[in-house]
């Protein structure tokens, strides 16, 4: 979808449809059939302009817009922009569902975009536009979105809307596919293009390249797979630069739970279990098209299948990893943590400021917060107030969990340097524990992304499935360094 800039003459128009969002259920309309009748409508309160509640008006004339489309934004000084976001969202629906090409979008009553709101709203129509390749779509989103604002600057905060959302939409892609299609060849073929088209660094390394690193825990959770396993570095360097960041994805394209076996009921939607390798990836896409300055990024990301066969792992095997270290395997089904003790070494590799990780690692996560917020550990309180900053800028929530040393002791095994479980108590707690020792004592932070990376139903306007969770709040974070 086009993100383009237009005068408020846009809003009288023959447009298919025009957006009004409408703050304190009040505004001065334009001259015209359907401006009037939303005039009307708000004066005898049949539209009270609630937030997120909407009405459409169809014309019944030739000239001026379409079809009318209003917003309730509520009181101008309680809008957020979650609701502006949300806005872009309903809009870009709605423009769908009438079959409108373009769609001109304008804020009226006693509000008008700020910078920030501007963005928020560039993102939601470009969301909006996400469509699941497998399936034919119903409806086709609209091809232009034209938002009035004469804000100095708003052109390159469209941009940076645009791309960051096109970043999202792919993430959410790659979440939705099935695991026979969105495989580890797939992961490596995506990154690949992402890295040409952006002209990042790429390079991939296969179970040859694996077995001479001595990358033992990725190659163990591959043992019960046909498929190949990779680790995928994706590398941003502008001329100069302070600053050198690693974000690690877990990307298991397809989780059974090797010799512990899930249980069947739901085992479908482990196909999401790559979710932290694929908002890696669209990090990697927006931050190839926004080219921060300052700040080196690179993306890694591990990627597998985790079933069985003949080869499989087993729980009381001990695995030697890249690191040297070596893991007590508990539960296979624990396997995301020993594919990231690989990638969080190679990490290390890069001698970088902070490592951090997105994993869908455990469903202790989802348990503890729903699938509103990820799971944020960290023993370093800078990197800490980074990424709460970023969550609060995109609405990206985090919520910080806690770093004891008891997880630590929890985590220690006897055959082993530690083990790959601990148990159901503190469960996430003691996963990011198990991760940090593989980050070389390199501020290193934990994104579990469980409950956050994807929920069947759908909320706020944002439909079911894979949400990208993660790209916003990183490319934010890695922007603000």
């Amino acid at each position: 979808m086009r993100l383009t800039l237009g005068s408020p003459s846009a809003l009288k128009q023959k447009a298919p449809l025009v957006v009004l969002m409408v703050s304190d259920g009040k505004a001065s309309f334009p001259a015209g059939d359907l401006h009037q009748q939303a005039s009307k409508l708000l004066k005898s309160k049949t539209f009270k302009g609630k937030a997120a509640e909407t009405l459409v008006l169809h014309a019944t004339s030739a000239a001026g817009p379409r079809a009318l489309l209003l917003i309730g934004m509520g009181k101008a000084k309680e809008i957020t922009s979650d609701l502006v976001r949300r806005a872009g969202l309903i809009a870009g629906a709605e423009g769908a569902k009438l079959g409108a090409k373009k769609v001109v979008l304008g804020a009226v009553g006693a509000w008008s975009l700020d910078a920030a709101s501007l963005s928020a709203l560039g993102e939601g129509l470009v969301l909006s536009s996400y469509r699941y390749t497998v399936k034919k779509p119903d409806t086709k989103a609209p091809s232009e979105a034209v938002i009035i604002s004469g804000m100095k600057g708003a052109a390159a905060v469209l941009k940076t809307a645009k791309a960051v959302s096109e970043g999202t939409n792919l993430a959410r892609e790659l979440g939705d596919l099935p695991g026979n299609i969105a495989d580890p060849d797939h992961l490596r073929s995506t990154a690949r293009k992402v890295c040409t088209a952006g002209k990042l660094r790429f390079k991939s390394y296969d179970n040859a390249a694996l077995k001479r690193m001595k990358m033992g825990g990725i190659l163990a959770v591959n043992q019960g797979s046909d498929k190949p396993a990779y680790l995928i570095e994706m590398e941003y360097a502008p001329a100069r630069y302070k600053h050198t960041i690693c974000i690690v994805g877990k990307g298991l394209t397809f989780d059974a739970g090797g010799i512990s076996l899930k249980p069947a009921s739901g085992m479908e939607e482990m196909k999401y279990d790559m979710c932290g390798g694929a908002a890696t990836i669209g990090l990697m896409k927006a931050i190839a098209a926004t080219k921060p300055k300052g700040v080196r990024v690179i993306g890694i990301v591990g990627t597998t299948e985790n079933l069985q066969n003949g080869s499989a792992y087993k729980p009381g095997d001990v695995v030697t990893t890249g690191s040297g270290k070596t893991i007590e395997v508990i539960n296979t089904d624990a396997e995301g943590r020993v594919v990231l003790a690989d990638a969080i070494h190679l990490a290390t590799k890069f001698k970088p400021e902070a490592i951090i990780d997105m994993a869908t690692l455990t469903g202790a996560i989802v348990v503890a917060l729903g699938h509103e917020a990820a799971g944020l550990f960290s023993k370093d309180d800078k990197l800490v107030e980074r990424l709460q900053k970023a969550s609060k800028n995109t609405d990206e929530k985090l919520w910080h969990m806690p770093s004891y040393p008891a997880y630590d002791e929890k985590v220690k095994s006897k055959w082993a340097d530690i083990r790959n479980s601990a148990g159901r108590e503190a469960g996430s707690c003691t996963a990011a524990a198990f991760l940090y020792n593989f980050s070389g004592g390199i501020p290193h932070a934990h994104l579990d992304v469980a409950g956050a990376a994807w929920e069947m139903a759908s909320r706020n306007n944002f439909p079911g499935g894979a949400s990208g969770f993660g790209v916003r709040l990183l490319h934010n974070a890695l922007c603000n360094w």
